[in-house]
């Protein structure tokens, strides 16, 4: 390795075990690369995000996401990775009561609560703003035949939820898991829909999973923003889990949400994401969403 390499350690996120959840890569002292050169790093890696650690300074983390395409406002998978990256490799302070630090990007700055579990592994938890739901501008018949199914499978109506720091969300519901499982997505006419109405992802999920443990089964499509489908993704579970607590989907009638999705699952990268919603009056008010992620591998990548 040369003073001009940098090593890429590769995670799965949200998954307990290596071959599950959405692979991010994560760069340690990054502070002298160009934007330029942070993309062609990202593209060349190929994963639905590539983490560059720029700082780290006073319970301060300064990172930069970005997919093969494109620079991410934020990223949850990818904070998922990279704090436990800064945990094993850095000796970030972590213990059973939960530590908090700050991640900052250029566009967004966010709470990131990491806790030792009982097995020693650390447990991420991204806080994030709610989403904002806005009238949706599509209808079932225009959005089935995207993803190859008939429209009366889809339970309307759909959302549009939005975050203002980073990514808005086109939220559908579909009848069951057998829906789910058999959906057929166009990808290029699922990007250009998104880029018409200034969505990043089209999320479709269903309350039937098999699973009591389990409260949605969903899938994530990308093609916009750079990945085709998401095996795990944090951003679009809190605008999952925001959709759900509105339309008192979520099945826990109290303040205070617990949503757990299976994701990935038809993409044979099983992941399971935690979502915790606050509410006040039936609104959203605060959420974190997390969980661990698993090394996979290291290579060694040239900064120049």
């Amino acid at each position: 390795m040369t003073a001009s390499d940098r090593t890429l350690t590769l995670y799965d996120a949200f998954s307990e075990v290596p071959g599950g959840g959405s692979v991010a890569g994560v760069v340690g002292s990054a502070s002298g690369l160009s934007s330029e050169r942070m993309q062609q790093i990202a593209t060349q890696v190929g994963a639905p995000a590539t983490c560059f650690v720029t700082d780290l300074n006073a319970r301060v983390v300064d990172v930069r996401f970005f997919s093969t395409l494109t620079e991410y406002p934020m990223c949850g998978h990818g904070t998922i990775a990279v704090f436990t990256w800064l945990v094993e490799e850095k000796g970030l302070e972590a213990d059973p009561e939960s530590v908090s630090w700050t991640l900052r990007t250029p566009e967004a700055m966010a709470t990131v609560d990491v806790a030792t579990r009982a097995d020693g592994r650390p447990e991420v938890m991204l806080e994030l703003e709610p989403t904002v739901a806005e009238p949706c501008p599509v209808g079932a018949a225009e959005v089935a035949s995207l993803l190859g199914i008939e429209a009366g499978m889809i339970i309307e109506p759909l959302g549009l939820e939005v975050a203002s720091s980073d990514f808005t969300h086109l939220v559908v519901q579909v009848d069951g898991l057998a829906t789910i499982v058999g959906l057929s997505p166009d990808y290029a006419a699922i990007t250009n829909l998104c880029r018409h109405i200034g969505a990043d992802t089209l999320a479709v999920f269903t309350t039937e999973t098999g699973d009591p443990g389990v409260t949605i089964r969903c899938r994530d499509f990308c093609p916009a923003v750079g990945t085709p489908e998401a095996a795990a993704t944090g951003t679009t579970n809190r605008a999952l889990a925001c959709y759900l607590v509105r339309r008192n989907l979520a099945g826990t009638g109290t303040d205070n949400s617990v949503v757990i999705a299976a994701q990935g699952v038809e993409m044979a990268r099983p992941s399971l994401i935690r979502t915790e919603v606050s509410m006040v009056d039936g609104l959203p008010t605060r959420l974190c969403v997390g969980g661990v992620a698993t090394r996979v591998s290291e290579e060694t990548v040239s900064m120049c």
